[in-house]
């Protein structure tokens, strides 16, 4: 006789919307399949097997691992999700009337978990060399069951042997990966043609540099840089598909008079744009506090893994050293594109401000509109402190033990002109200032491209023994289905969609409408 377990989810991926949030939930489903095979002997005829099915638990684990030269081996489990699919009652599953069959009888238990909101995506970062560590998630199913026939043999040999030989067994299924994408939708509130999201204003206090030694004699008055306005303007979000970035930069002064606005100038500005990540050798504090991660005990090596990193054997037996408590390696590379070097000139002499202070004049923005490039893969190997990672454009994004955050840094290159005449002379400044990022992956158009499987029309329920003939689910329909947090907010009121606008209000039409008097007897009057 040989059992097998395996574990069948209707789909091996996830699909979560929005930021992380702790008030939402998904549901994982699938079923568990249990099969019986007879044994083939030559000197005895097949026997049915009964077998009687104790417990059944399924699994799905969250774990977050990083390898990497300088840190070493760190793991944290993100969550740990169980249920026991027979809630207490055995099952009994027998293949009486099969068993001269040469396919095996099997059993199909199914299974639905509530997977919480806030879990971060999968993710592989760390060494090459190491393998797939990272953010991964995975089933596990353990089924627990004695075999009827053994307990109730009564030969010679099995009466020996019985006291040596446990009747329950337990027997482990292969685990099953699942895939955690988070997606965001796009916004109807998108206010340019060129992102699916809104743009966010920044007013931004740029500062001097003073990195630059040649300047330290010829500077632009504080009071006069004190008074320039800079507003930018990039999407809230942007998708990691994206080949560029809109971009729109506008500066005005205020309280500036008439004869320094006439000496001010803007030559040009460049812009970068920087992905930085950060591994950690122990847990993000703030992370572990924002979000409801098992706690130490919970932990390995208090609580080991179901399924850890291959690497973990190795500093499990004392092979290599602990890694350093609270190590923190950071690592940052621009995002643009080769062919592009960031500066944009100004056409023109540059003198933009110079009728902000003339008299009956209206100070008015002086805007600026651009696309950024950007690259998406690029290999960094570049020398021996290269990390031997792929440099890549990933999504913003933080977990225990990876963070990758973006940022846009701006340059303006002013002038201000500290004598009169044709070639006066001219302090320069560099003003600098960064402004956040946030690049996401883009809900597909297609909710069909997900994998599934459909199961058998025979399952268990669980706590039922017998056969339950299910309607197939319409998992098509089920997977185009939106995620709650597109119909609702978080206090549940229901969204409502500005981008369609009311029906402009009309007047309804008058009518004439004729009205009978009752007749009434008049006295004639007459002179």
């Amino acid at each position: 006789m040989s059992v097998s377990i395996e574990i069948v989810p209707y789909t091996d991926s996830l699909d979560m919307y929005g930021q992380p949030s702790r008030s939402e939930a998904y549901s994982l489903s699938g079923y568990v399949s249990l099969s019986i095979s007879p044994s083939v002997s030559f000197f005895e005829r097949r026997r049915a097997v009964n077998l009687l099915l104790q417990s059944l638990v399924i699994t799905f684990e969250g774990q977050t691992e990083l390898v990497t030269e300088e840190t070493g081996y760190t793991a944290v489990r993100l969550c740990s999700l169980s249920q026991e699919l027979t809630r207490g009652e055995p099952v009994e599953l027998s293949n009486e009337g099969h068993e001269d069959s040469d396919k095996p009888c099997t059993w199909n238990i199914v299974f639905n978990l509530t997977v919480p909101g806030w879990l971060p995506a999968t993710a592989i970062f760390g060494d090459r060399e190491a393998g797939d560590a990272g953010v991964c998630y995975a089933l596990h199913a353990v089924a627990k069951f004695d075999n009827i026939d053994e307990s109730n043999s009564r030969s010679w040999f099995s009466t020996l042997c019985n006291p040596f030989r446990p009747i329950s067994r337990v027997l482990a299924a292969p685990k099953c990966p699942i895939h955690i994408n988070r997606f965001m939708s796009p916004s109807s509130y998108a206010s340019s043609s060129t992102s699916p999201f809104p743009l966010a204003n920044y007013h931004v206090s740029a500062q001097p540099d003073r990195s630059d030694p040649e300047n330290d004699n010829a500077r632009i008055p504080p009071d006069v840089l004190s008074k320039l306005r800079i507003i930018t303007a990039v999407p809230e979000s942007i998708s990691s598909d994206d080949a560029s970035i809109p971009f729109t930069l506008k500066v005005r002064t205020t309280d500036l008079t008439e004869h320094e606005c006439k000496r001010l100038r803007l030559e040009e500005f460049s812009i970068d744009v920087e992905q930085t990540e950060r591994y950690r050798s122990s847990p993000s504090s703030a992370y572990m506090a924002a979000f409801p991660v098992p706690s130490r005990k919970e932990q390995p090596p208090n609580k080991p893994l179901l399924s850890p990193h291959p690497v973990q054997t190795v500093y499990e037996l004392g092979l290599a050293s602990l890694p350093q408590t609270n190590h923190v390696l950071s690592r940052t590379f621009s995002i643009l594109s080769e062919d592009v070097s960031g500066r944009y000139m100004l056409s023109g002499d540059g003198y933009i401000f110079a009728q902000d202070a003339a008299s009956g004049q209206e100070t008015s923005w002086f805007s600026m509109k651009t696309s950024v490039p950007i690259t998406g893969n690029a290999d960094d190997r570049q020398g021996d402190d290269s990390w031997k990672y792929i440099r890549r454009l990933r999504e913003t994004s933080q977990s225990p033990l990876f963070g990758v955050s973006h940022r846009m840094h701006i340059t303006l290159m002013c002038t201000y002109d500290l004598t009169e005449g044709e070639n006066p002379k001219r302090a320069k400044e560099r003003l600098q200032f960064s402004i956040p990022l946030h690049f996401v992956r883009l809900a597909p158009s297609s909710p069909m491209s997900s994998r599934s499987s459909s199961p058998p029309p025979s399952v268990i329920v669980p706590g039922s023994p017998s056969y339950v003939d299910l309607p197939l689910p319409s998992l098509p329909y089920a997977q185009s289905l939106p995620a709650y947090s597109q119909l609702f907010d978080s206090n549940g009121d229901r969204k409502i969609d500005y981008s369609i606008p009311l029906p402009l209000y009309t007047p309804l039409p008058t009518q004439d409408i004729d009205v009978d008097f009752p007749s009434a007897d008049l006295d004639d009057e007459s002179d």
